[in-house]
């Protein structure tokens, strides 16, 4: 069992909340990395969520035919030391083509060639039906929860060939859906994405997906993300490492829309965990995406997800808060930091929120796991401060008497204090 604070609070700057226990999300993540720069966020999300306890990443499934675009999965998960999830690759049709290839290679060829990783195309792993085979085999009966943030023909072709074994095994499928995941591209039904070229095997996907699932699974779909853009704080010396090279090559060190993090969050952390709330009804998908939710039929246990939008800018500093942080690089599989709390850019010093136990200098450069286990060790250590070395670790300065209020607002650093 994981012990976290319920709420928003783990991740603002004055944390409050209620202590709440429960087993970790089982999470596949079915993404179109890519294309967009909002699939890294989304499982630098999962990732964060794995560290702090909350999931438990099973498999992460790539959904179109860029041959490199797995092997930018693996790269984000390195990162985060995640050396043994499954990995699957479609390897179909759909977005096969020259043109497309160099569509969807904005970014992922540079962090291939910029970070390590074992795990460099498809041809070195699974197929996406084999992937996801395996990791639901693996799992207990109606467990996992599956986050579809690409175009669903991954999950089509594994409902095709192991029906019984997907319905017995999940619980949740959300969706980010829409024009661009469920309409292929933008293709608009003209059987051809401007991006991405023929949806020969595309079209019908979202159709047959959502149709065939049994109201046994919860089915969510989310549209929110247009106007929650984050990323533009990497600019302010937060974060380091792929996902933030990824961010600032496809931005042009600007931000991005939060689409699939917000999918993945709310897959994680529950549909009304976002200023959020979730409604009833039923999604009738055409055969070319086209969607017509209906909020009189609610006998399907389908729902839309909508955040309030007064709060827009509230997710925006969650979502980044997430995106900048350092990996926790622990030995332990599931919650090798969940001991502590984030506060994002809360720099803590003598006389600015805290007492230094180290001096100016750090008591050592670690992994963030490693630092939090020093102050464990240490006498009236109440929380540690970090800010990010190299390959991940980060520099670690050990705090006693913090207290939030009074610390610094500086992006690059980070106050983790214990619970």
């Amino acid at each position: 069992m994981i012990c976290y604070l319920s709420s928003l609070s783990v991740l603002i700057y004055l944390s409050v909340g209620l202590f709440v226990c429960s087993s970790p999300v089982q999470l596949i993540i079915d993404t179109d990395l890519g294309f967009d720069v909002d699939d890294v966020g989304a499982i630098a999300v999962g990732n964060y969520f794995q560290d702090i306890g909350e999931a438990e990443i099973l498999a992460v499934i790539h959904n179109t035919a860029f041959y490199k675009g797995i092997g930018g999965v693996d790269v984000i998960n390195h990162w985060y030391d995640r050396f043994d999830l499954e990995l699957g690759g479609y390897r179909g049709q759909w977005g096969s083509s020259d043109d497309a290839q160099d569509a969807q290679d904005s970014y992922t060829s540079s962090i291939e060639r910029d970070y390590p990783s074992d795990i460099q195309n498809y041809d070195q792993v699974l197929d996406e039906v084999s992937a996801y085979k395996k990791a639901l085999s693996g799992a207990d009966n109606n467990t996992v929860v599956v986050v579809s943030i690409g175009e669903p023909l991954a999950i089509r072709n594994i409902l095709q060939a192991e029906y019984d074994l997907f319905v017995s095994k999940v619980r949740e499928v959300h969706y980010m859906d829409g024009g661009y995941n469920f309409g292929c591209g933008d293709s608009d039904g003209s059987e051809w994405s401007p991006w991405l070229g023929s949806t020969e095997d595309c079209d019908g996907a979202a159709q047959y997906v959502v149709d065939h699932i049994p109201s046994s699974i919860r089915q969510y779909f989310s549209l929110n993300g247009e106007n929650i853009l984050t990323g533009s704080r990497f600019q302010e010396g937060c974060g380091s490492g792929p996902v933030k090279e990824a961010y600032q090559l496809w931005t042009n060190y600007g931000s991005r829309p939060s689409w699939d993090l917000i999918s993945v969050y709310m897959a994680i952390r529950g549909v009304e965990s976002l200023y959020s709330t979730a409604y009833a009804g039923t999604n009738n998908v055409d055969y070319y995406g086209h969607e017509d939710f209906d909020v009189t039929d609610t006998e399907n246990n389908q729902y839309q997800v909508w955040i309030d939008d007064s709060h827009y800018g509230d997710v925006v500093r969650i979502l980044d808060d997430i995106i900048c942080a350092n990996p926790c690089k622990s030995s332990e599989k599931v919650g090798g930091c969940a001991g502590y709390i984030l506060n994002s850019g809360s720099n803590c010093w003598s006389d600015h929120g805290a007492d230094d136990i180290d001096s100016s200098e750090p008591c050592g450069i670690f992994s963030l796991s490693e630092c939090q286990q020093w102050c464990d060790k240490t006498d009236g250590c109440d929380g540690v401060v970090v800010t990010a070395a190299h390959d991940g670790l980060v520099e670690c300065y050990r705090k006693a008497n913090i207290n939030l209020i009074e610390c610094d607002l500086y992006w690059p650093f980070d106050t983790y204090v214990k619970t």
